[in-house]
C-alpha cells in the first residue's frame, strides 16, 4: 500500500512524520514524504527505506505576512508534487500533516481518484496564532483561522490530533466528529531513545550541574525563565551550567542573541552555553549527558494544552525534569514524577533546582517513577490505533 504524506518541516528533523513513515516501510509499505529542503539536502533521497522528496523551498521564520506567504508558496509546490505522484502511483492514504490546516487541498486530484485523505493537527492554528499575537482566540482576527479549520477538517476523511484535549476542544467547536478523529500522542522513538543504549552518566565533569534545554527559542517557550533563574541559585550550585541547543530557521538569530543579553545583564553569562543545533540522532547522547531536563514555557492558551516532544524523550533517557505546570503536563505526569513549578515563579523553580542538586538519588528515582508514562502512552500502542484506523479506511491489512 503506498502512503503519501505532505509535510511544511525538514523531514529528517521532524520526530513525529518520521515514526510514521519509518513504522510504515518497516511493516512493507510504500511511504513517500514531501517536505522541505534543507541546506546541503538533495531534492530526493532514500531514508531508512522512506522515499523523501524535497520541494526547493527552506524554513524562514518571520511576521504574519512572512508566515502566510510560506504556507502559500508551500501549497503551491505540494499541489503539484502530490498531483505528480498520484498520477504516477495513486495512493490509498495522502496523510497531510499541519500546519496549516488548509494544506489537506493540496490533495485534490488524489481524493478525486479514490484516495483517502488523512489531516494530522500537530497544533490548533486558532490556539498558536492566539498565542503568538495576544489575541482572544475568540477574537474577529482569529475567525478566519477558525473558518479554515472547520472547513479543512470537514473535508478530511480521518482528523488525528496530537493530544486528546487538542482532540476535545476541536470537536466540541464543531471543527470535526469524534468519530472521526483520534488522538496520536507525541511519545519518544524507542530506537533512537534507549537508555540501553545511552544510559544516564550526567556531566563529564562531576561538578557540573547541567540543565538542557533543546528546541525553539522565542518568548513563548520560556527560555528566558532558565537564565533568570540562575543568579538565585549560582551560590547554592557552584557548579550549574545552562546548555541550550538551539533549533533555529534562517533569519532566526535575534532570539539567540536576546538571550545572551539578559544573561549578560544578569551577570550569568559565564553560566550559560549556546551550542549548536542537534541532528535528532545525536539528541539522545547529549540528553544522557544533561542532570536536569526543563520545560518552562510561558503559560498561554495554546502552551497550556500542548506538549513538547522534549518531554517524553527527557523521560525515555532518564532525566529529571522540572516543569511549568500547564493544563496537559498535569492530565500526563504526577506530582511525584516531574517537578512542578508556576509560571514566573522563579524561586519556586530555584528551590526545586536546589533540591536535585543535593539529593541526586531522590532526582533518579522520580525520573524512574515518571517511566510510568512510557508504559501507558509507548510508541507501539499509539501506532496500532494508527494501524487501526488505516484499516479502517482502506479495507486493507495494516502490520501493527
Amino acid at each position: 500500500m503506498k502512503i503519501l504524506m505532505l509535510v511544511l518541516a525538514y523531514y529528517e528533523n521532524d520526530a513525529r512524520v518520521r515514526r510514521y513513515a519509518e513504522s510504515l516501510h518497516q511493516d512493507g509499505h510504500l511511504v513517500e514524504v514531501i517536505a522541505l529542503r534543507g541546506p546541503g539536502k538533495p531534492a530526493r533521497e532514500t531514508l531508512c527505506g522512506v522515499e523523501v522528496r524535497r520541494v526547493p523551498m527552506a524554513r524562514r521564520r518571520g511576521g504574519m505576512l512572512q508566515t502566510f506567504l510560506e504556507y502559500l508558496f508551500f501549497f503551491f509546490w505540494g499541489f503539484i508534487y502530490i498531483s505528480l505522484s498520484a498520477l504516477r502511483n495513486k495512493p490509498a492514504i495522502v496523510h497531510i500533516h499541519n500546519m496549516p490546516d488548509f494544506l489537506v487541498f493540496t490533495a485534490l486530484l488524489p481524493r478525486l481518484r479514490g484516495s483517502k485523505i488523512v489531516l494530522d493537527v500537530h497544533d490548533l492554528m486558532p490556539e498558536v496564532f492566539a498565542s503568538k499575537t495576544g489575541l482572544p482566540v475568540v477574537s474577529s482576527l482569529i475567525l478566519p483561522l477558525r473558518l479554515e479549520e472547520r472547513l479543512s477538517l470537514g473535508v478530511s476523511d480521518r482528523v488525528i490530533f496530537a493530544t486528546e484535549i487538542f482532540r476535545r476542544l476541536a470537536v466540541d467547536r464543531g471543527s470535526t466528529k469524534i468519530e472521526d478523529s483520534l488522538a496520536i500522542m507525541n511519545v519518544a522513538d524507542p530506537t533512537l531513545f534507549d537508555a540501553k543504549k545511552h544510559p544516564w552518566t550526567g556531566p563529564e565533569d562531576p561538578n557540573e550541574f547541567r540543565v538542557l534545554y533543546l528546541g525553539t527559542i522565542t518568548h513563548r517557550h520560556g527560555v528566558d525563565q532558565i537564565v533568570r533563574v540562575l543568579p538565585l541559585v549560582r551560590e547554592a550550585i557552584p557548579g550549574i551550567r545552562f546548555v541550550v541547543h538551539p533549533r533555529l530557521a534562517a533569519g532566526e538569530g535575534r532570539p539567540l542573541q536576546e538571550l545572551e543579553e539578559l544573561a549578560a545583564e544578569l551577570g550569568v553569562a559565564d553560566l550559560l552555553r549556546i551550542e549548536r543545533a542537534l541532528s535528532l540522532e545525536e539528541v539522545p547522547e547529549v540528553m544522557s549527558q544533561a542532570s536536569v531536563g526543563a520545560f518552562t514555557p510561558h503559560q498561554d492558551v495554546h502552551i497550556d494544552m500542548a506538549l513538547s516532544l522534549k518531554v517524553p524523550e527527557f523521560v525515555a533517557m532518564g532525566l529529571p525534569i522540572i516543569a511549568v505546570r500547564t493544563r496537559i503536563m498535569e492530565s500526563l505526569f504526577q506530582d511525584g514524577e516531574v517537578l512542578y513549578f508556576e509560571d514566573g515563579e522563579l524561586e519556586q523553580f530555584a528551590r526545586h533546582l536546589i533540591y536535585l542538586h543535593r539529593h541526586p538519588d531522590a532526582a533518579r528515582d522520580m525520573a524512574k517513577r515518571a517511566r510510568r508514562f512510557l508504559s501507558e502512552h509507548s510508541w507501539q500502542q499509539e501506532y496500532q490505533r494508527y494501524g487501526k484506523m488505516l484499516e479502517e479506511l482502506t479495507g486493507q491489512q495494516i502490520k501493527t
